[in-house]
């Protein structure tokens, strides 16, 4: 049984009322890179989690893709939603307007539903197949514009992450040809409000060199179903599979498309059908689901070459000469205390309590450690800091860095048993009665191998640091159910998950 277009449009309304009230009344509390400069907020994911619910609810029959996390629902169906919750996240970011949802329905490779919704201009367009474009109530038609001279064009934004400067130099080869034939060409940051203003009459042509469904399918649909021909530079009809995105009046769309091809703009097809991705997120969620209380594995976070030892060259020497230094499975002292204690022999740094840094830590914070620790304190979530060094070290060095406020409990070398200089079971074990003796409910971020096999011996979940893709298999292997290389990720992935509901925020924009 075929759905009902018209109820369908009606359920993507409402989704976009949600979404757009959340845009109009949240300001980001994170912002950051997914790939390079390409941004992502805690708001872009409420926005989907919610619109995504909404809609498994409303249509359970129907899969669901969005631009943050991915494809769920019914893997078989070839009825989709697809959503881009704020499509335009560094306008939006940084206060700009020109930023929209854009919300479609699939059926197959075309979008048969489309809303795109501009909540801070005010300015909603929906359509659906064969139905006609609407603005509010205001039914869309095209320009009328039929020489190049006289047009307004808007092209695609410049190019981001893997690849981006070879790509820019098409994006540039495309200006270069375009500048002196139209009347103007922009740049709006939204291909979503690119096609939607192309429907409206506000531009006269969108020149988009990428076609993601999630940024493309409801414009692409509103803006032919005003009247534009929307296609790729071969001119066959767009579609999930289509190179690129280009829209324009009829009477325009030929000129248009000819000198985008003499930019060398490629008519290749995409092979992939996108409908598929997975979210690349899922195992940080999925170690985040039922963590409520993280533990932090300060030494193997911080560079271990700028850090002092756990107690003075006296100590170590009487545990070495006394075989009492941790090991590993071979027998080895393990390379880190091997490091250290070479350290303090060549005089690079000072053991705890030397008269060089006063019992001091030299690390700075791993990078994004100050956002993570706010971002489990934001998002309802306790931490715990561990570490093999001194109490008076590590509290000083939380103070320098204005650290001291945010972590939940710190545990040290101060506390564990005498003899040890590991945050070994022990004081990973002492981490978790802190937090209330619930190891399921706990997750360890570390970058050991061996602190891992430990935690995950006492039940505990562990998420692997490596800030070199060198270590993400041996974390792997060791047991860590996901690896990041930023704690950037974990800082986002805490707060589109929260253990506690948020307050919503002040309008962006009065």
């Amino acid at each position: 049984m075929v759905p009902d277009l018209e109820s369908l449009l009606a359920t993507a309304l409402r989704a976009a009322d949600t979404a757009a009230e959340m845009i109009r009344t949240r300001r980001p509390i994170s912002v950051l890179e997914k790939h390079d400069r390409d941004l992502v907020s805690d708001v872009d994911i409420a926005i989907e989690r919610e619109v995504r619910q909404q809609l498994a609810t409303a249509t359970p029959d129907i899969g669901f893709l969005g631009e943050e996390e991915g494809r769920t629902g019914n893997p078989a169906t070839s009825w989709v939603w697809t959503l881009d919750p704020v499509d335009g996240t560094s306008n939006f970011a940084h206060g700009i307007p020109l930023c929209a949802v854009s919300l479609a329905l699939l059926r197959g490779s075309r979008a048969v539903v489309g809303v795109v919704d501009a909540p801070i201009l005010g300015q909603r367009f929906h359509a659906a197949k064969g139905r006609g474009a609407f603005k509010g109530d205001e039914r869309l038609s095209v320009s009328t514009v039929s020489h190049l001279r006289d047009a307004i064009v808007a092209l695609g934004d410049y190019a981001t992450g893997p690849r981006a400067d070879r790509e820019n130099e098409l994006r540039l080869a495309v200006t270069t040809m375009l500048a002196p034939r139209v009347h103007r060409m922009r740049m709006l940051g939204s291909a979503a409000l690119d096609l939607a203003w192309v429907a409206a009459g506000y531009l006269d042509g969108s020149v988009i060199l990428d076609n993601n469904p999630w940024d493309t399918a409801a414009g692409a649909l509103i803006a032919r179903e005003a009247g534009a021909n929307v296609a790729d530079a071969s001119g066959i009809p767009h579609s999930l599979k289509s190179a690129v995105t280009i829209a324009a009046a009829p009477s325009l769309f030929d000129s248009l498309t000819a000198v985008i091809r003499a930019a060398g703009v490629s008519d290749a097809r995409r092979q992939d059908m996108p409908v598929d991705d997975v979210s690349s997120y899922a195992p940080v969620d999925g170690a985040l689901r039922d963590g409520r209380r993280l533990i932090f594995d300060l030494d193997d976070l911080a560079p271990a070459s700028l850090i002092e030892t756990t107690a003075p060259r006296a100590s170590l020497n009487r545990l070495e000469a006394s075989k009492d230094l941790p090991e590993d499975a071979d027998g080895e002292i393990l390379p880190e205390i091997r490091a250290r204690i070479a350290a303090v022999d060549a005089g690079v740094v000072e053991p705890v309590g030397g008269e060089g840094n006063g019992g001091q830590v030299n690390a700075a914070p791993p990078a994004f450690m100050h956002e993570t620790i706010a971002a489990c304190r934001d998002s309802g979530r306790t931490s715990v800091l561990v570490s093999r060094r001194s109490a008076k070290a590590i509290g000083a060095w939380l103070a320098r860095h204005g650290l001291d406020d945010l972590i939940g409990r710190v545990l040290t070398a101060d506390d564990c048993l005498p003899g040890r200089l590991q945050p070994d079971g022990n004081l990973i074990g002492q981490a978790v009665a802190a937090l209330g003796g619930h190891p399921e409910q706990c997750a360890l971020i570390t970058a050991s191998v061996t602190q891992i096999k430990i935690a995950r011996g006492l039940g505990i979940r562990c998420i692997g640091y490596a800030h070199s893709s060198a270590y993400v298999q041996d974390l792997r292997l060791a047991g860590a159910e996901c690896v990041v290389p930023s704690l950037a990720d974990l800082t986002l992935r805490l707060r589109a998950r929260p253990s506690v509901s948020t307050a919503v925020r002040p309008a962006i924009w009065s």
